[in-house]
């Protein structure tokens, strides 16, 4: 009896195995917000710069900043621009047993035409979860732009992100490739990639296992 798990044990390790620690370094031609969290109630994670300027870089986008944080069901990221010479988002993120770099496939995007541009505040969670509402209920995410890699012009090379990992940005219908040439095109946007539990699924079969087990005794 001592060795049989319950289903409520279970079911807690079940959520608990639904957190991942994510470490993330981001970068957004021209600003970002990273968040996480569910289908409706997110939380702040960080952004750069407000302004043009970088902190130390010369521009917003030329540094990279790097987060730890636990990971719920989604990984989100804000991103808009202020729609002169180029557009993208650039990120390596990893969890545990995954990795959420953008160019991934699974990544979609939400354009919600609300305007922002240098000096802009990032989205409340609020104002996110709202926008989550609306793409969901209108079936309206999409397939982003997956662009060159990091190290593309204008950009150059972008440290502490590698090499292999693309830039994206939303498909823009007057632009063959997204990324290049100012445009607003869409913003802001919202990416999203959900964040697999593999031990989930794992957990409830082992219980499904010591139940068995408790019946033949």
């Amino acid at each position: 009896m001592r060795n049989i798990l319950t289903t409520t044990a279970l079911l807690a390790m079940a959520a608990s195995a639904n957190a991942d620690l994510i470490n993330a370094t981001v970068t957004a031609d021209n600003h970002y917000a990273l968040y996480t969290g569910s289908t409706s109630s997110v939380s702040f994670v960080g952004r750069n710069e407000m302004g043009a300027s970088g902190s130390p870089g010369t521009y917003n986008w030329s540094r990279a900043e790097s987060w730890s944080f636990t990971g719920g069901a989604f990984i989100y990221i804000v991103a808009w621009s202020d729609d002169h010479v180029a557009q993208g988002l650039l990120a390596q993120i990893a969890g545990v047993s995954d990795t959420y770099n953008s160019g991934d496939s699974r990544w979609e995007v939400y354009p919600t035409f609300v305007a922002r541009g240098d000096g802009s505040a990032a989205p409340t969670n609020a104002e996110l979860e709202g926008h989550l509402a609306t793409a969901d209920a209108g079936n309206l995410w999409q397939v982003p732009h997956v662009g060159g890699n990091n190290g593309i012009a204008p950009w150059g090379t972008i440290a502490g992100i590698a090499g292999n990992i693309p830039w994206m940005w939303v498909q823009n219908p007057g632009q063959p490739n997204a990324l290049v040439g100012g445009s607003g095109y869409g913003e802001t946007l919202v990416f999203r990639m959900a964040v697999p539990a593999p031990g989930a699924a794992a957990l409830l079969g082992l219980g499904s296992v010591s139940m068995m087990r408790r019946k033949r005794r």
